[in-house]
């Protein structure tokens, strides 16, 4: 199963929303990782930035840069994982505006 072209294979006539949903979670879990990374950095230069109004040691901007980066990457990949989910229950038909949570 280390091969995602083969688990589309095996997935396209069972479920046939299947190959946009991998795309869709693929582009949402890349995306939580660049917002992890440019979160850090954004921080921890703003941090060194004004680092002389604030008086304490480097690990601290490092935690305080790896705590706020930790909580935008969660927040939106959360967010993009559930549209992607969303978007898969109407490809399979089981989840509409107009018949909400019906699996």
């Amino acid at each position: 199963m280390n091969d995602i072209r083969l688990l589309k294979d095996q997935q396209r006539d069972k479920h046939p929303g299947f190959d946009s949903y991998m795309n869709c979670m693929t582009r949402a879990l890349f995306t939580g990782l660049a917002s992890f990374c440019l979160g850090f950095s954004g921080t921890y230069f703003a941090q060194k930035v004004i680092q002389k109004k604030l008086y304490y040691p480097l690990q601290y901007n490092i935690l305080i840069s790896v705590l706020t980066a930790t909580g935008i990457a969660y927040h939106l990949t959360s967010i993009r994982t559930k549209s992607c989910q969303a978007a898969w229950m109407a490809a399979e038909d089981k989840h509409t505006i107009l018949k909400e949570n019906e699996y």
